[in-house]
């Protein structure tokens, strides 16, 4: 990976026309990615978040386009950026693309802030790149967005070499669920209580209001160095898992927990929600269930059955595939050519042309 320092900025930007505070191994030799202050957490992380805007700024007063990511931070020092930047005459300003999971409303004064804070960013940004179709339905229709401003990539696996080295471990038997981020425990749990000799481990720091049957196991409540290791070895050794997602959300969420369990070859079932229908054809790659408890009883009974081992076997081999051909580097040469477009479309607003520029295919 190369990173640029801030001396160096200018020498990488006449290299680089593209600059990004994303990364992609895809990317070497055509993105040069912005040098940031990580880990961004601990003490210290309002600081380093504040290093980041900053860095963004001075790489947009040389770079030509600026790829930027839309969910990093606490702060989110990439909109930070776009906002300012905003404020600025185009001329004097890159093309600016926004990509990544973008952003579940909120309801009262909150939500009236964010409204705002997303027209400010939308003075400036010149393309946005969401992970799935759903997703940008919702989003346009959710805050306001130009479709045509935004583009699609879909979502990869992500697993490293390291964590597939070596043989694959003995199957565990249990069925495995885990991840935080929009899921909803609840009424998986109450399906294990329905399969008493089935063991059911959840990596979570969800905790139930009462007391969860013997057959359930809730372990990395909290996280530490060695837990996504942990988290990875449970999933590898699971016999089945379940991506149990919380239903309504507007925004599409869990993509990289299911296609990693579908790429190792595990019966998957996903609680229904965007984007999923990008990635899955239920029945055919995994099990897409309503979330609720009898969803899941229904699915578990299924996968559970003896005379149903073949067939999931086979659904879990034709996810397998599915799942292989979304990679890192087919998302990473999507964005590329989205970014491509933008700075073209940029250029020729640049030269006064704004009858060539809506002749360029979006």
């Amino acid at each position: 990976m190369s990173s640029i320092a801030a001396s160096d900025l200018r020498t990488e930007t006449r290299k680089h026309p593209f600059l990004s505070t994303l990364w992609f191994p895809g990317w070497e030799g055509r993105v040069g990615a912005l040098q940031l202050p990580y880990p961004r957490s601990g003490p210290h992380a309002l600081h380093k978040e504040l290093i980041t805007l900053a860095r963004i700024l001075r790489a947009a007063r040389h770079a030509r386009i600026l790829i930027l990511n839309s969910s990093s931070g606490v702060i989110y020092p990439d909109l930070l950026a776009c906002m300012i930047l905003g404020f600025l005459p185009r001329r004097y300003r890159p093309a600016l693309m926004l990509v990544g999971e973008m952003w579940e409303p909120n309801t009262g004064l909150r939500g009236l802030i964010e409204r705002l804070a997303v027209r400010l960013v939308d003075r400036a940004v010149d393309r946005y790149v969401v992970y799935s179709r759903d997703d940008k339905e919702a989003f346009c229709a959710l805050w306001g967005i130009d479709p045509d401003k935004v583009g699609i990539a879909l979502c990869y696996y992500h697993l490293s070499a390291q964590e597939l080295e070596g043989p694959a471990p003995p199957n565990g038997g249990h069925i495995f669920a885990g991840g935080d981020s929009g899921r909803d425990y609840a009424p998986l749990v109450e399906a294990a209580r329905l399969f008493p000799e089935t063991r059911f481990i959840l990596a979570t720091a969800w905790t139930s209001s009462k007391p969860v049957p013997p057959n359930v196991d809730i372990v990395l409540a909290k996280r530490t160095r060695t837990s996504h290791a942990e988290f990875i070895r449970l999933l590898r050794t699971a016999r089945a898992s379940i991506v149990p997602l919380r239903q309504g959300m507007k925004r599409s969420i869990g993509q990289q927990t299911y296609l990693n369990s579908m790429y190792l070859g595990k019966p998957t079932v996903v609680a229904r929600a965007l984007g999923i229908s990008d990635h899955i054809e239920d029945g055919e790659h995994a099990l897409v269930v309503d979330g609720t408890t009898p969803g899941y009883v229904g699915a578990l009974t299924w996968l559970l059955a003896p005379q149903n081992q073949e067939s999931a076997a086979a659904m879990a081999e034709r996810g397998r595939v599915r799942a292989a051909s979304f990679t890192s580097d087919r998302l990473a040469a999507d964005l590329f050519r989205q970014a491509e477009l933008v700075l073209h479309k940029y250029s020729l607003s640049q030269s006064c042309a704004p009858d060539s520029a809506d002749r360029v295919e979006r």
